[in-house]
């Protein structure tokens, strides 16, 4: 695929540039821990050579990894900095195992764990200086004018959102070193043959709206004798609130929309996620617990556990645990209201447990019951969903997945009285794009930035 070209090329010198970097690293811990004096060497001191006889071991490693991980698979999305720098964390923690492992088995010789010690701390910084200075340079590139020579020449066909929307990526200061030839509407295929007949277009992206789907078969018939890589681009005419999946039914392409990656395996091994992260949970923190009790039970009169309604996989609801933060009856009189600032209902030591969060660390059994997830879409009660369902598009898709004690919402900063849209938006997000590496860094995340917030009521 031509698009990808200039995209495999940035990739290439990602790799290379990562391996250098590990190859450079080992040879600077060398150095500091052997060489240097800052730290003081044993007697006996190894030689460089013991240590360079592993470079090519650690450098097939982590190539392996790197990989076998998918750090170099995403070639045209745009991905947060912080994201790619997890990633890297994450191969990079793979990788040095695995080497430590090989290195064992097959060299007799004992290596300083000081030395390993620092190559470890080291890389998780260094990587990200290397991917910086690899941003840079193919920044710098797409604005010589070399680069606009090789540049490819895209043509887009369609007059809706969509064909706007893919003109506008392929506009001047892309990443895809794409040059946009212009924009036909798909009824007007004349002049589609025209400009292709001209050459020097060697993209087509047809994105046409579903009104303009009465040209398609003359269209395609006049693409038939064009050299030009096609690429289409569905406008289904409405929001797609989780993007489509292409899959197949046995020989035939298929679009699945509002399909969740979260299936089959991957349920599996998320239920195993969660048994083992909230079991562990569970035993470490039980001195948490037992304080937390007893200052619910201390505070007010009433039970130390609060049961509320929630709704979570497949919109079926189930009896969430929560540590009582409210007065007995509270909504005796409000009814069903969300908390807010400064709520009378609440007592001292609940608006200390909500505000830490701390109030909802019995749903570890629910997670364990198999009710909720450790990482997913925090349940709402049935009665505010009713609501919720019409007046918000795509909100039941959220229920796709287990409801969860922390989410890639509640590490945005969307929790508590804030945009209801915008957490939504995070949920389905999380619902298309999820992994258990990806409930890991929300799990690393959540001590950061969602355990206090100064919304949560």
């Amino acid at each position: 695929m031509i698009l990808h070209k200039h995209a495999q090329n940035v990739n290439l010198l990602r790799a290379s540039v990562d391996l250098l970097v590990v190859a450079t690293a080992w040879v600077g811990v060398f150095y500091v821990r052997f060489d240097s004096g800052l730290i003081e060497a044993p007697k006996g001191t190894d030689t460089f050579f013991n240590y360079m006889k592993l470079a090519p071991v650690l450098i097939i490693s982590y190539l392996l990894v790197f990989l076998g991980t998918g750090v170099y698979r995403r070639s045209l999305e745009r991905r947060r900095v912080w994201e790619e720098n997890f990633d890297l964390a994450r191969a990079h923690a793979i990788a040095f195992l695995g080497f430590v492992t090989v290195t064992y088995f097959i060299f007799e010789h004992r290596y300083s764990r000081v030395l390993l010690a620092l190559f470890a701390a080291s890389l998780p910084i260094l990587l990200p200086v290397g991917r910086s200075l690899v941003r840079k340079a193919n920044r710098a590139y797409l604005r010589s004018h070399h680069a606009a020579r090789q540049a490819l020449r895209a043509l887009v066909v369609g007059d809706g959102e969509v064909a706007k929307r893919v003109e506008a990526l392929a506009a001047p200061g892309n990443d895809w070193n794409v040059e946009c030839a212009g924009r036909v509407p798909g009824r007007d295929v004349k002049a589609v043959r025209g400009l292709l007949e001209k050459g020097g277009v060697s993209l087509l992206f047809v994105a046409l709206r579903p009104d303009e789907s009465a040209h398609l078969q003359e269209l395609y018939e006049s693409l038939g004798n064009t050299v030009a890589e096609i690429i289409i681009v569905p406008d289904f005419g409405m929001p797609t609130l989780i993007a489509p999946r292409v899959t197949y039914l046995s020989d035939l392409p298929a679009i699945a929309l509002n399909s969740s990656r979260l299936d089959g395996y991957g349920r599996v091994s998320k239920r195993l996620f969660d048994i083992l992260f909230s079991a562990t949970f569970i035993f470490v923190f039980s001195p948490v617990f037992l304080l937390c009790a007893a200052l619910v039970r201390l505070s007010s009169k009433g039970p130390v556990l609060y049961r509320q309604e929630r709704m979570g996989l497949d919109g079926r609801t189930f009896q969430c645990l929560k540590f009582r933060g409210m007065f007995v009856d509270a909504e005796s009189r409000s009814g069903p209201v969300w908390a807010r600032k400064d709520d009378d209902r609440v007592t001292p030591i609940g608006r200390w447990l909500r505000r830490t969060s701390l109030d909802e660390i019995p749903q570890f059994f629910n997670v364990l019951r198999g009710d909720m997830s450790v990482v997913g879409p925090r349940p709402e009660r049935p009665v505010f969903v009713q609501d919720f369902r019409h007046a918000i598009p795509g909100y039941m898709l959220r229920h796709k997945v287990k409801a969860g004690i922390t989410g890639w919402a509640q590490v945005n900063g969307w929790r508590g009285n804030t945009s209801l849209e915008k957490r939504i938006e995070c949920d389905l997000w999380y619902v298309q794009n999820w992994s258990l590496w990806l409930d890991l860094k929300i799990c690393l995340l959540t001590p950061l930035k969602g355990f206090v917030h100064p919304h949560a009521y």
